[in-house]
């Protein structure tokens, strides 16, 4: 599995070419594929969460006002989430290796039109492009994973959990990115690497994604196989773990009203960001390889992770202090990797061998819909 370059330019070009060369060949010959998504999901991800930081600042810069740049990152999370379905189904009919391309493809346009969105139409276009390029390849990355694993659970479980960990990671080191360009003031530079280390991975993916076509069986959607995929069983795990799922999502307002309206410490929020990040990395691994609910079992263990998230957090706020805060933040990372975990390894027991990307579409949908309404009630019942 080799990339080239086919150069022809003048002399004071071929050594650059020759460099360039041997990274793709070395790039290729000590990634498999697996490895390949993994690190792909790993600095995309990096990058998406860096733009995310100075996604207000920035726009603000270009004279948009609060509004506009508000509406354009819901629809932002709107593409992410609820086309999610849609990602799935056109990854089963036309390829997962086509529609992850097309999601990296998509990523890189979103980063041109960012970096000139000087008025409101560029602005949505590249935000459509960044939601959209993230749930294209997010969605069917998992699907293809599956795929690679072969047949054996636990392989399979091993891999979910590894993409799971590399999300954690980039998650976890974005801060440490966005830190200095914001610092020094060179946030439009921050949105340039971002766009730099986007383009060079669709270039590095394109040969190598293309050996995935081969190894999947390409499905028409049909409206019967709804009702295959979405059994009462597969309803029913995501109503029992959509409550702690839900509430984990909601890390962004819960910890900096935690640590900025009860105490005071708005700087604790962003080490509060990376110490979650370090202890999910931390038990990614093992999480991974121990958990295995059954259906059953997810009905007496889902209920007991709400409580474990919930209650706390009302004793913390009854007890308020910097060490309750952090002990809190710590059962909350363990409950929400918990529950992660468990949800990602039950996805792998619907898997059918052929709807994979209707499977993890299906189950982004209708946790983005349950999140979006306890999101909601956060605030009210809370942030108190």
């Amino acid at each position: 599995m080799r990339l080239k370059i086919v150069v022809n330019f003048d002399r004071t070009y071929k050594l650059l070419a020759r460099v360039l060369n041997a990274c793709f060949s070395f790039f290729n010959k000590t990634m498999n594929l697996q490895k390949l998504l993994l690190t792909r999901r790993f600095f995309s991800t990096l990058a998406f969460f860096s733009m995310q930081t100075v996604f207000f600042i920035y726009l603000q810069g270009k004279g948009l006002s609060n509004s506009e740049i508000a509406f354009s990152l819901s629809l932002l999370f709107f593409c992410n989430q609820a086309l999610a379905i849609l990602a799935g189904i056109w990854g089963d009919r036309f390829g997962l290796a086509k529609m992850m391309l097309l999601g990296c493809f998509l990523d890189v346009i979103a980063y041109i039109f960012f970096l000139s969105a000087d008025n409101y139409i560029l602005l949505l276009i590249a935000t459509t492009c960044f939601g959209l390029g993230s749930c294209l390849f997010g969605t069917n990355a998992k699907a293809c994973l599956l795929v690679l694993a072969g047949e054996e659970y636990k392989e399979k479980t091993r891999l979910q959990g590894k993409y799971l960990k590399v999300t954690s990671m980039s998650s976890m080191f974005a801060p440490l990115l966005v830190i200095p360009f914001i610092k020094y003031n060179h946030i439009e530079s921050l949105i340039w690497v971002c766009f730099a280390m986007e383009a060079v991975l669709f270039a590095l993916m394109v040969k190598p994604f293309y050996q995935i076509q081969t190894l999947q069986t390409l499905v028409k959607f049909r409206f019967a196989q709804i009702k295959e995929i979405i059994t009462k069983e597969f309803l029913l795990v995501h109503l029992m773990l959509f409550i702690p799922l839900s509430i984990a999502t909601s890390f962004f307002v819960i910890f900096p009203f935690l640590f900025d309206n009860k105490l005071g410490m708005p700087e604790h929020s962003p080490i509060a960001l990376f110490v979650n990040g370090l202890l999910t990395v931390s038990l990614q691994s093992y999480f991974s390889r121990k958990i295995n609910l059954t259906i059953k079992q997810t009905l007496w263990v889902a209920p007991i992770l709400a409580v474990g998230i919930i209650l706390p957090w009302f004793i913390t706020l009854k007890y308020i202090s910097v060490v309750s805060a952090y002990i809190y933040l710590v059962i909350f990372t363990v409950i929400e990797v918990y529950a992660l975990t468990a949800m990602a390894n039950l996805l792998v027991k619907f898997d059918n061998g052929t709807n994979r990307g209707f499977i993890f579409g299906s189950s982004r949908l209708l946790l983005s819909i349950a999140t979006v309404i306890v999101m909601n009630l956060v605030p009210h019942l809370f942030l108190l």
